[in-house]
């Protein structure tokens, strides 16, 4: 092709598209391609501002570190062991989730007053300590699950202190990363994904540390109770999902109730929910161990998170605003669906306790993560898309 014929193309950006991201003449943009798609950013925000910066984690780091190696220089301790009471791990899980959570609210906040994430905007400062504690109480639990496996590789490690200091760093590097990267880009996807990972991972860990009790000859709520292995890790679970669920809850019902202005349904479905969250979080705090009030406790949670997710999957048609035909059937079929179950086992006796409340949990989750999904698509500002025409710059120009 000859050099003459190699005219570029400009493209006029409609005015609805240049008062919305507030451009104007000489601005700069960004055109890329995306999967054969030409996209056009603007380009005003400076990259340096999203990016992490290594001395953004590696500076928490090193201070958590100096601590470490001079806590046990002091105890003039030639050995130390990767896992147990004076340990690596027990470091790390001390120290790193001190910095992590310190790095995670300083970039929490800063974010927040920046405004650099618009996903931001939704989330108040009353949200911040239920956000706080549900990313302390993951990453805690995250390490501990990650050390009790490497205490079963690595059975009876111990290292010289400077190589202990260096293995520490590594983690408390990672660690604040991570912490940063979820400071810095959190939004409702990240929630949701949370939740699903929390309760999948807490419920299962939970069933396979009680495979020798047996847990299902009694019931669900078996794995809660101090009859079983780390009853803490079950209701933990189920309290840090609560947590997650009323942060997000209150997340998409900020943008909800922007877009939908005294709507009725939705304030009705988001104090729905919330209940449910509550609900969860009190069958978790609430241990099931036989008589007693912790007992009545934990019933009058369980049935109330029962009674409000039926209400809630039998209102929701005229709750959402704007709900999709295909999500009323599937909410019609999980309601049809659960009064089988409760049939099945309440009055001809197929389904045990435990079937009945796995089966019931499977649907009622499933459900759940359906309804924060056609919330999240509710809640999402209406795209603005318009066609433009490509013009021949030199064509223009010889005219």
């Amino acid at each position: 092709m000859a050099e003459s014929e190699k005219n570029n193309l400009k493209v006029t950006i409609p005015h609805q598209i240049v008062d919305k991201l507030a451009l104007k003449s000489g601005d700069d943009v960004k055109i890329h391609i995306t999967d054969n798609n030409v996209v056009i950013e603007s380009g005003t925000e400076n990259p340096e501002k999203t990016d992490i910066k290594i001395r953004w984690f590696v500076l928490p780091a090193l201070i958590a570190t100096t601590i470490f190696l001079s806590f046990f220089l002091i105890r003039q301790e030639n050995l130390i062991p990767l896992t147990g009471r004076l340990s690596i791990s027990a470091a790390v899980i001390i120290l790193g989730v001190v910095s992590g959570v310190i790095s995670f609210a300083t970039f929490y906040i800063r974010n927040h007053q920046q405004d650099r994430n618009r996903a931001l905007k939704g989330l108040y400062w009353r949200n911040f300590p239920v956000i706080l504690l549900s990313f302390t109480i993951i990453l805690a639990l995250a390490l501990l699950a990650i050390f009790w496996f490497m205490g079963i590789l690595f059975k009876g490690a111990a290292f010289d202190p400077y190589t202990a200091s260096a293995l520490f760093l590594l983690f408390t590097m990672t660690i604040n990363y991570f912490m940063i990267y979820a400071a810095l880009h959190i939004n409702s996807e990240m929630m949701v994904r949370l939740l699903i990972t929390v309760i999948v991972s807490g419920v299962l860990a939970s069933m396979v540390t009680n495979s020798d009790n047996h847990w299902w000859e009694t019931n669900l709520s078996f794995l809660g109770t101090k009859h079983a292995n780390y009853s803490w890790q079950f209701n933990l679970t189920l309290m840090v999902s609560a947590l997650l669920m009323v942060g997000l809850i209150d997340y998409l019902f900020v943008w909800l109730q922007r877009k939908y202005q005294h709507n009725l349904g939705l304030n009705i479905l988001r104090v729905l929910l919330t209940i449910m969250a509550f609900s969860l979080f009190g069958v978790g705090a609430f241990a099931n161990n036989g008589e007693g009030l912790l007992h009545l406790l934990h019933d009058i949670a369980a049935w109330g998170l029962v009674a409000v997710l039926g209400l809630t999957v039998i209102l929701i048609r005229w709750l959402l605003p704007k709900g999709s035909r295909q999500f009323q059937i599937i909410s019609d079929v999980i309601v049809l669906l659960l009064f089988i179950d409760f049939v099945l086992f309440k009055y001809v006796g197929y389904f045990s306790l435990t079937a009945f409340q796995l089966v019931a949990f499977d649907l009622a989750f499933s459900w759940i993560l359906l309804l924060l999904g056609t919330l999240r698509r509710l809640s999402h500002r209406d795209d603005l898309t318009m066609t433009v025409r490509l013009e021949d710059d030199e064509a223009e120009k010889r005219s």
